[in-house]
């Protein structure tokens, strides 16, 4: 983004508008040359604001003269600018990655607790197999426990009644 605008306004036409905004921060150009410039007056650009010559000659030290010397407050600017865009390609990259490796790690997570969920319904399954098992085999030897004891009920009876 930040390439497509410096490409469009040039260092030497941000000179001749005195009033174009920054994009990153809405500090207008002359704001910027008022900060850089440490000998300068600040209210001269501040006071015309309507793009008078004298405006201009604030913004470029003074004088019309100064023009054809190369600005090295612009290039200052232009150069941090690009240093900033770095940075943050670096920055958007580096999260990127970390976004990426966090998503891989849930990824494998969610995979670990799919095997493990189905591990535990076969194991759910085979314990309620086995649990169906002994409650009939717990049924059947209730049932010959009842018989067992009817016969030795009888039996009882028979010796009793003998």
């Amino acid at each position: 983004m930040f390439s497509t605008v410096s490409a469009i306004f040039s260092p030497d036409s941000m000179l001749d508008n005195d009033r174009i905004p920054d994009i990153e921060t809405n500090i207008m150009k002359w704001d910027w040359s008022e900060l850089f410039s440490p000998g300068q007056s600040t209210g001269s650009a501040r006071s015309s604001g309507t793009g008078s010559d004298e405006a201009k000659q604030s913004l470029t030290g003074g004088s019309t003269s100064s023009l054809k010397d190369p600005n090295q407050r612009v290039p200052t600017i232009d150069e941090r600018k690009r240093r900033r865009m770095i940075s943050n390609r670096a920055s958007a990259r580096r999260s990127r990655m970390r976004k990426r490796n966090h998503l891989e790690n849930l990824t494998n997570e969610v995979k670990q607790l799919q095997i493990q969920n189905q591990e535990l319904n076969n194991r759910l399954k085979s314990l309620s197999d086995h649990n169906h098992c002994l409650r009939i085999d717990n049924n059947r030897v209730r049932f010959e426990c009842s018989i067992l004891q009817q016969e030795v009920l009888d039996m009882r009876q028979l010796l009793v009644f003998r």
